[in-house]
């Protein structure tokens, strides 16, 4: 009894002693800060993020999400400066994981992924550089502006090169039951980057230049057909790069878009394993020689969630006078989840990896224990408890840019040169005033006039 006694309480020690703070993602201490960034209270949604940080809420592990957190409020508040360092610090920290994180795929094959460190999806690498461009030119800085956006381009390209060698890595690995095939990204062309890098072009009379950014934005729209899926606006396709005086407007509005817990189970059959529960992700029974019959296993992985906003249109006033609203140029939730296919992809099948070896693992100590415990109701009890304190470690890594904006939106007017009173006005289907931002005594020039809000309902 006292040997039984013994090997439950390592057995529970090893498992729930590995911190639940380890294996599950902390999103308490986001309520308030996201609270006040739906009220636009962006200053005490930033004091709350440095006091999240003093009390720890943000693990060393999460430290990408706090370079995050903390460049786009700055953004909001119209810090540019502080922003652009904070999105490079989190920039610069992804860069530093992928390579980590090619080198010890193998060894945290077994490790729930909430005990890694974070380090971003392509997405939000991909909105760094975009946040990071219109703060360069919030501070007039075209040739840095210009930088960010190829950035993205190039991060695209490179992206499956990165995948590929990372699941080599994987499938190389003692612990890998079978072999995942690398899924491709199938995104390497971005609506809102060609869009800024044509306002960039056109506002240095580079016209050539402006051009090729707008055919390279009409080629992404309609060969992403499943992210642009929306009719293009206006602004994209009535503008010209002729010479003239330009009013161009991006608004951001929506939260970001999330992930949720995707919950299923690994039934074994002899030298093979059939995924059940969650319908729209069966898969094809995988063959694993050796592997015998009678197991079924917890497992869960992320999905990407689309939230939606409740602005309706996005009005622009002008001395007075209302001149237009914005249109959608880029659901920023339908790249997420475009993009996250790929990510997705591996996490399944790494997450059914792991489920495997733990839960052989838990059944096999199951056994000893109640083999320990001479059988009956007390070696059942016993065997129970290693299952289940497995099944508890199995938790979806729900991580992500909480933050940012979900929908972009964009016009172009036409303006007189001098200075003007401009509002942008956030409005719901019922016309009802939710939020505005007000540039009162703007100098509208020959160069870029950009203005940019932020309403994150």
């Amino acid at each position: 009894m006292r040997r039984l006694k013994f090997s439950i309480t390592v057995t529970l020690l090893i498992l729930f002693g590995f911190g639940c703070s380890s294996i599950r993602t902390n999103t308490q201490f986001y309520e308030p800060i996201l609270t006040d960034l739906k009220k636009g209270d962006f200053q005490k949604a930033a004091a709350e993020i440095n006091e999240a940080e003093v009390d720890g809420e943000y693990a060393d592990k999460d430290r990408v999400l706090l370079h995050l957190d903390k460049g786009i409020i700055h953004y909001y508040n119209g810090n540019y400066r502080l922003a652009i360092d904070e999105l490079t610090a989190a920039e610069n920290t992804i860069d530093e994981l992928y390579t980590k994180s090619i080198s010890k795929a193998a060894a945290s094959i077994l490790l729930n992924d909430n005990a890694l460190a974070y380090d971003g999806n392509v997405y939000e690498d991909l909105y760094i550089n975009v946040f990071k461009a219109i703060c360069f030119l919030r501070l007039n800085n075209f040739d840095d502006a210009y930088v960010e956006i190829k950035k993205i381009t190039d991060k695209l390209k490179e992206f499956d090169v990165y995948y590929e060698e990372y699941v080599q890595s994987l499938n190389v690995a003692e612990d890998a039951k079978f072999k995942i095939d690398p899924k491709k990204l199938d995104y390497y062309n971005n609506v809102l980057a060609n869009y800024i890098s044509h306002l960039i072009f056109r506002a240095e009379g580079d016209y050539d230049d402006s051009r090729i950014s707008l055919e390279q934005l009409n080629d992404a729209w309609d060969t992403y057909s499943d992210v642009y899926d929306y009719s293009k606006p206006s602004a994209v396709t009535e503008t010209g790069s002729e010479r003239g005086t330009f009013l161009n407007v991006l608004a951001f509005a929506g939260p970001a878009p999330i992930k949720k817990s995707i919950g299923a189970r690994i039934t074994t059959f002899n030298d093979f394993i059939v995924i059940s529960d969650p319908t729209e992700y069966h898969i094809q029974p995988i063959p694993i020689p050796g592997i015998k019959s009678g197991w079924n296993f917890k497992f869960a992985f992320p999905e990407i969630v689309e939230e939606g906003t409740e602005v309706y249109d996005i009005e622009v006033w002008v001395d007075s006078t209302h001149i237009g609203n914005l249109e959608l140029l880029e659901n920023m939730c339908n790249v997420a989840e475009k993009t996250f296919q790929s990510e997705k992809n591996v996490i399944f099948f790494k997450t059914i990896m792991r489920a495997l070896a733990k839960g052989i693992a838990s059944s096999a100590l199951g056994r000893t224990v109640k083999k320990e415990a001479g059988g009956g109701f007390l070696g059942d009890l016993a065997a129970l408890a290693t299952n289940i304190a497995v099944d508890l470690t199995e938790n979806a890594d729900l991580r992500s840019w909480r933050t940012m904006p979900g929908y972009s939106f964009t016009a172009e007017f036409e303006i007189e040169p001098g200075v003007h009173d401009i509002e942008i006005r956030f409005v719901d289907m019922n016309r009802k005033l939710l939020a505005k931002r007000k540039y009162d005594n703007y100098k509208v020039n020959k160069k870029l006039n950009l203005l940019d809000a932020v309403y994150l309902n």
